[in-house]
């Protein structure tokens, strides 16, 4: 399954407002304590997968696609 990044996607390079930079961030700490993928936000509600399975299906693709570099 291959999909783009979401309009809203906080990892778009265009996307360098306050919320979307604070949430890289956030994103950063919560690797710290093991929580490496996280779900889109425009698919799933529960982003860190506390409710739901994180897979290909609703992963971040913008953070999947940073990962990866």
């Amino acid at each position: 399954m291959s999909r783009d990044k979401c309009k809203e996607c906080p990892w778009r390079e265009e996307n360098n407002n306050t919320h979307s930079i604070k949430f890289r961030t956030y994103v950063d700490k919560m690797k710290t304590i093991g929580k490496d993928n996280h779900s889109c936000h425009m698919i799933n509600r529960d982003i860190w997968g506390g409710n739901s399975e994180i897979n290909e299906k609703n992963v971040c693709i913008g953070s999947k696609q940073r990962r990866e570099k």
